[in-house]
């Protein structure tokens, strides 16, 4: 009977609400990437997705599924933002997200139904709202605090391998780097492409800067 009571509430776990959890949290930080702000966002995407990672593993969980999922979910969503000629590496991506789903839990299967409807809501989320906010943020013109942001200091809170984030002006930002850079490393702007920021670790550019 105790057996019984302790396992009652690993019982109240649904598979497939739990498995949204953890989409809702993947696509909520890739959100993330495409509207920089002040770091909110970050946070509630990993709790989310830390979340529904331990309840699934409670549930017995494969975890190559589980990389396999968010590998492809990610790669869907980030890689048409870093550059248009990786579109069809998104396509494989969502290939992946599906394949991860399918296995995720052998005891306790997500429902096929769900997992090709959160397919379908993925590829309509991604064409039909990050894709068309990003290009009207490309397409703007530059006004004087986007010209402001060129040549600004800031701090590297994720590292820089080559996608990463910085902190600049008390907002985080998506950011990438010819060359990695570390976490707390100050970095400089070189260049902004829509929500997108090049950026140089200023310790490089001073150790490369000729002596005069």
């Amino acid at each position: 009977m105790l057996r019984d009571q302790k396992r009652e509430p690993i019982m109240l776990a649904d598979p497939n609400i739990l498995y949204l959890i953890l989409l809702v949290g993947l696509w909520t930080g890739v959100t993330a990437t495409y509207v920089p702000g002040t770091g909110v966002i970050e946070v509630v995407s990993i709790g989310l997705t830390l979340f529904a990672a331990w309840m699934l593993a409670v549930l017995g969980v494969n975890w190559w599924a589980l990389a396999l999922l968010i590998l492809g979910t990610v790669g869907f969503l980030v890689m048409p933002f870093v550059h248009r000629r990786y579109l069809l590496l998104a396509g494989v991506g969502l290939f992946l997200q599906v394949i991860g789903s399918l296995f995720l839990l052998p005891a306790t299967p997500v429902s096929p139904i769900v997992i090709a409807a959160t397919t379908v809501l993925a590829l309509v989320f991604h064409q039909f709202a990050l894709r068309p906010a990003l290009e009207r943020t490309r397409a703007l013109p530059l006004n004087d605090e986007d010209s402001a942001v060129v040549g600004a200091r800031g701090r590297v809170i994720a590292p820089l391998t080559p996608i990463g984030s910085v902190q600049l002006r008390g907002e985080t930002w998506t950011a990438r780097s010819d060359r990695p850079v570390e976490k707390d490393e100050e970095i400089v702007v070189i260049e902004r492409d829509g929500l997108m920021l090049h950026v140089e670790s200023v310790k490089r550019k001073n150790e490369s800067s000729p002596l005069p």
